[in-house]
């Protein structure tokens, strides 16, 4: 509502929306208009109400704490009990953008911005990649054909992007083309390999649309209905050809991972799965009991060995975990696990090694991950604490599977 004047910390006057509120305070109803047109554009607020709906796709209710939890997966850093989301909530609600509390008028939305929802959603399905070019063309203005390298250098200074050298027609050219944001021309003439021409078009020159992708620009990549996929579709994505499909495949594990062992969301360490080398890692968090940092890399490769292992505890260095999970669609060689065992006998160090049978395990009933992680933490108690053998371990696990089966069958008879 307010700026400095000339950066001066000291000095400050009212903004153009400030003022304009004003002006329309003697009519409330156009006062909401203004206010939650500057929510959903410049603040965070279109966010907020994507994250509603992911929820109530689901069929959960969207309480406040549930609500902080999904924006925390779509990347934004923001505790749980703060009072933001209540408060943002309530104006959009007097705005008429949300009635009885969680429910979205996309034909008020609509009204605000002149954006419908397959546009918006359109917007939440591009990678950073793709907003930051697509953004960049907007601050550009590129209504003529232009070399698409120009705008990334442009792009690249302003924003700090990296962009994919090798496959950027395919990876940032061709998807802003599908969903009608941008036009493109190949060049002919001349020698040598010339990049392609792009400029936006009509769809994607108004006047709202470079606020509000710069408010989205951020966030992870990984979209609503991306999110709300199954388990088991994720899971199946993992064996597709297309590297892109693979790589949002392994980034969706990570967070169903995360959503099984009631972990939060804290941030992407890194994304590798454009470079072809099959990993994903990202930071999570624990409050339950004590509060513990998890380092979760999930790898789509056949075979995980000890270096993997080793750089991931060299990792928690810079990342100040106490708990290594590794996912791997593939298996883990005995060298591995020998590392892990090891690791966990002289170290503070808790690791977590999940192959393809455990998620195999998982994809038939969910509720196994508990059942999987506790049974590898009484295996690190009895070694750590008790000092038995992995053979004596191995013994008193197939009595105790015995002993569950005998009770199971006797409860149906």
């Amino acid at each position: 509502m307010v700026e400095s004047i000339d950066g001066d910390d000291w000095q400050y006057r009212l903004t153009d929306i400030a003022n304009e509120i004003l002006d329309n305070q003697q009519d409330t109803e156009t006062v909401f208009t203004i206010f939650a047109r500057h929510i959903l554009v410049n603040l965070t607020g279109m966010s907020l109400i994507k994250a509603i709906e992911a929820i109530n796709s689901r069929g959960d209710k969207p309480q406040l704490e549930i609500i902080a939890y999904e924006l925390q997966e779509m990347g934004y850093s923001l505790s749980t009990n703060c009072t933001y989301v209540s408060t943002m909530r309530q104006w959009l609600q007097e705005a008429k953008v949300l009635e009885k509390s969680y429910e979205i008028n996309w034909d008020r939305v609509y009204d605000l911005l002149e954006l419908d929802q397959d546009y918006i959603d359109e917007l939440y399905t591009l990678s950073s990649e793709q907003k930051y070019f697509l953004l960049a063309m907007l601050q550009m203005a590129i209504t003529e054909l232009t070399e698409w390298n120009k705008i990334t250098r442009y792009a690249t200074s302003v924003y700090k992007i990296r962009f994919p050298s090798k496959s950027f027609v395919q990876d940032i050219i061709q998807p802003l083309v599908k969903v009608g944001l941008i036009a493109t021309e190949k060049t002919t003439g001349g020698r040598g390999a010339k990049p392609n021409l792009v400029k936006l078009t009509e769809k994607s020159q108004m006047e709202l649309l470079s606020r509000l992708l710069q408010s989205i620009s951020d966030i992870t990549e990984i979209s609503q209905t991306e999110l709300n996929r199954s388990f088991e579709d994720v899971v199946n994505d993992l064996d597709n050809p297309d590297k892109h499909i693979k790589g949002k495949a392994l980034e969706l594990l990570a967070i169903w991972m995360i959503r099984l062992t009631s972990l939060r969301f804290t941030k992407w360490r890194k994304r590798d799965y454009e470079t072809g080398q099959g990993e994903v890692d990202v930071l999570a968090a624990s409050d339950r009991f004590v509060y513990h940092r998890w380092q979760i890399q999930c790898k789509n490769t056949k075979r995980v060995d000890v270096e993997v292992l080793a750089k991931e505890v060299g990792m928690t260095f810079v990342t100040g975990s106490d708990v290594v999970m590794i996912v791997t669609t593939g298996e883990f060689t005995r060298d591995a696990f020998q590392y892990a065992y090891r690791m966990m006998e002289v170290s503070r160090y808790y690791m977590v090694l999940i192959q393809k049978e455990d998620i195999d395990a998982i994809k038939q009933d969910r509720t196994n991950i508990i059942k999987i992680l506790d049974r590898r933490a009484r295996r690190v108690f009895a070694k750590k604490e008790l000092g038995l053998t992995d053979d004596t371990i191995d013994e008193i696990e197939i009595e105790d599977n015995s002993l569950a089966e005998s009770l199971e069958v006797s409860g149906e008879e």
